[in-house]
């Protein structure tokens, strides 16, 4: 069976001040060095073989840092990119009415960005894309991404709503998910721990 192993980026300023970031911005800071650090400290001992993550600046830095340590392939992708907020990229959360959008909680979307379905469409299709390939694999692979996206992950792969997934899963900055795939299992996947912090000083 395959593991997959999935990690959110290391800490950014724009996090810390609440900035909208999207897939433009993010500047990892002191702390998220720190986290990453304890998060390769964690990988050494998992054996990863492969990496597969977001080609967005913080979450391929993130993954660089890992580079420098562990030497294996990896595949950066569009996939897994954070959610696009649009025109609201740059903007402070205290300063935008997400209720002033049209549409539900899951299809409303600022001017040029996406919603939440067409998020879950990519994380479909992502999942959709490792299941193929690793389903008859042993590999450790590790995947590095976004918080909102990995909740929408992780969420619709345990049946979750939109709602629930966004709300009642937190996914702190490099913490660890494990994901087991093989095709034995009856819907083909378990998880085995989600939001694992513990590695974490």
């Amino acid at each position: 069976m395959a593991r997959i192993l999935i990690t959110r980026h290391g800490q950014t300023k724009e996090n810390v001040e609440g900035i909208i970031q999207g897939n433009e911005r993010g500047s990892i800071n002191d702390k998220g060095i720190e986290q990453i650090a304890d998060l390769i400290r964690r990988l050494k001992r998992e054996h990863i073989h492969s990496i597969i993550s977001s080609d967005v600046s913080r979450a391929k830095l993130t993954t660089e840092g890992i580079l420098e340590s562990i030497k294996v392939s990896v595949e950066f992708t569009p996939l897994l990119r954070e959610k696009n907020n649009g025109s609201w990229i740059g903007k402070n959360h205290g300063e935008v009415n997400w209720e002033s959008l049209e549409g539900s909680f899951e299809s409303r979307k600022t001017l040029g960005g996406e919603n939440l379905i067409e998020v879950r469409e990519r994380t479909r299709r992502f999942f959709k894309n490792i299941f193929k390939k690793y389903e008859n694999s042993d590999e450790t692979i590790l995947v590095v991404s976004h918080g909102a996206f990995l909740k929408v992950l992780i969420g619709d792969l345990l049946g979750m709503s939109l709602y629930d997934s966004i709300f009642k899963l937190h996914i702190e900055h490099c913490s660890l998910t494990e994901l087991v795939i093989d095709k034995n299992l009856k819907e083909g996947y378990r998880f085995n721990f989600i939001n694992d912090v513990s590695h974490l000083e």
